[in-house]
């Protein structure tokens, strides 16, 4: 009953005219989107599949409706490439090299295409391998974004797989419809269910997968800022305002469990001659590699941030004043070992406080420790005091 049905008010002609439009908006927002980001490879390469992809489809659209080869040749090609530049941009977003599959898969398309056109094969032979190739780019695409997030995942991470599935949904519908049945797979006049599967899905699967990335893009983008208010960019650690507002939550929550809690105020000894003998930028690298060793040496749980110029500050959940001296000690032996350009020695001196009785804030906290690092200077340095 529903095969026979007509869709007077969708048929296709106004269906393949809205698919046109759509991908055209989409064109517009994607290379709208690359002029705000110019500089990033994705946005180039979404913009040229969203225009390649819109060309592609008003060609193979008229094509169908002239019945000039050329045009769908054309067209099927154009929407190829489209595909795999959707597919270079993904990779591209999650840093990963270019891969030449896509490229090949057109150029074996096209000739395909090409041949069947020449040999004058039914329209549905050409169904299959249209239909075929698109399941193909789009299982490439949905594979570099599944395996490029990581988890949990995100409502806009769950989404552009989601738009993917739907378009793969789609040509596979497609795919078994020009199996079963033996008439063209874009004919004048449409079932309901070929009229699903050749526009409405690809429409809408279209609009989420055009909306889902650039707010993939901005997702990323947020969180690059967020991480970067609370991370000093040289170190890599947390910054000054971030380790000191994680030190203060772990005070209050040390106080509320009546749990042990530590922190280590740590300065890179003689930095000043260091800089002035072997420049800036051999400082910079000792203070990154130091903080390397600092963030390698403490526990998981241990919070590391750098305080300010070569000053860093540990915060040690959980810590006595016995792991503290422990932990003191192995930060200390393990920088002393360390070498600049594998000759230069760099030593730390490590200032040790504990919450006790006596200490009820989080600036006198920094205040204990403040005090015992500079008695650890004060005894000669390359040393913990607690």
């Amino acid at each position: 009953m529903l095969s026979s049905l007509r869709m007077d008010s969708m048929d296709s002609l106004t269906a393949g005219t809205a698919l046109i439009l759509v991908q055209c908006c989409v064109a517009l927002v994607m290379i709208g989107f690359h002029f705000a980001a110019p500089d990033e490879k994705c946005t180039r390469d979404w913009a040229l599949s969203a225009s390649c992809i819109a060309l592609g489809v008003f060609a193979a659209i008229v094509s169908h409706r002239t019945s000039h080869p050329f045009l769908l040749l054309a067209g099927g090609c154009v929407i190829m490439v489209g595909m795999a530049y959707q597919w270079q941009g993904i990779l591209a977003f999650y840093g990963r090299p270019p891969r030449q599959a896509g490229w090949i898969i057109c150029l074996l398309f096209t000739a395909l295409l090409a041949a069947m056109l020449l040999l004058e094969l039914p329209a549905r032979q050409r169904t299959l391998l249209f239909s075929g190739t698109l399941i193909l780019l789009l299982a490439l695409s949905l594979q570099a974004i599944w395996q490029g997030q990581g988890m949990p995942r995100t409502f806009v991470q769950v989404l552009v797989p989601a738009a993917i599935v739907l378009l793969l949904s789609s040509h596979l519908l497609k795919l078994a419809i020009a199996i079963m049945q033996f008439h063209d797979a874009v004919p004048a006049q449409r079932t309901p269910l070929d009229i699903t599967a050749a526009y409405l899905m690809p429409i809408v699967g279209t609009v989420l997968f055009s909306i889902g990335l650039p707010l993939l893009y901005f997702e990323r983008l947020v969180e690059t800022n967020r991480h970067l208010a609370t991370h000093d960019e040289l170190s890599k650690l947390l910054n000054r305002r971030a380790i000191c507002a994680a030190g203060e939550r772990e005070l209050e929550l040390a106080q509320r469990l009546h749990r042990p809690l530590s922190i280590a105020f740590i300065d890179i000894d003689l930095f000043k001659h260091f800089n002035d003998e072997f420049g800036h930028a051999a400082g910079d690298a000792v203070i990154a590699e130091v903080s390397a060793i600092l963030q390698r040496t403490c526990r998981t749980i241990d919070l590391v941030g750098r305080y300010g110029g070569e000053e860093f500050l540990i915060v040690l959940p959980g810590a006595d004043a016995g792991d503290a001296i422990d932990i003191g000690r192995r930060l200390v032996e393990t920088v002393r070992d360390y070498r600049y350009r594998g000759r230069h020695p760099v030593t730390i001196s490590t200032g040790l406080a504990t919450l006790a009785a006596d200490i009820s804030s989080w600036p006198q906290l920094l205040a204990r420790a403040d005090a015992m690092l500079y008695e650890a200077k004060r005894q000669g340095r390359n040393r913990y005091c607690a």
